[in-house]
């Protein structure tokens, strides 16, 4: 399973090798530090994408928890995504986008 940064419509002159092979992530998460795992959730549910990830990152978590690592992922997952900007891609009702700027155009 590969995707390449060019499938998701984003403009990627200049980024280089934008492959992301998603087999190799997935045959290392097992040597990836605690808080790249969390980093991977914090993606999948900020920008909603590589859900797969992002589950094979909780599950090694987990695993790692059982085995009695004490690292509180809960806790750092949340507070990453509490220090994000809010995203909203809502689309603005254009009436009253057009109602403001009459108001605003008429006081002048």
């Amino acid at each position: 399973m590969s995707a390449k940064l060019d499938d998701f419509d984003i403009d990627v002159s200049g980024f280089g090798n934008t492959e992301i092979d998603l087999d190799l992530m997935i045959s290392k998460m097992h040597t990836y530090t605690s808080e790249k795992l969390c980093e991977i959730v914090v993606c999948d549910r900020y920008f909603g994408c590589f859900k797969s990830l992002a589950i094979i990152s909780m599950e090694e978590l987990a695993s790692r928890r059982i085995q009695g690592d004490t690292f509180d992922f809960e806790n750092y997952i949340g507070n990453s995504l509490k220090d994000l900007p809010k995203l909203d891609f809502s689309i603005p009702d254009v009436g009253n986008v057009l109602r403001q700027l009459a108001g605003q155009m008429s006081k002048k």
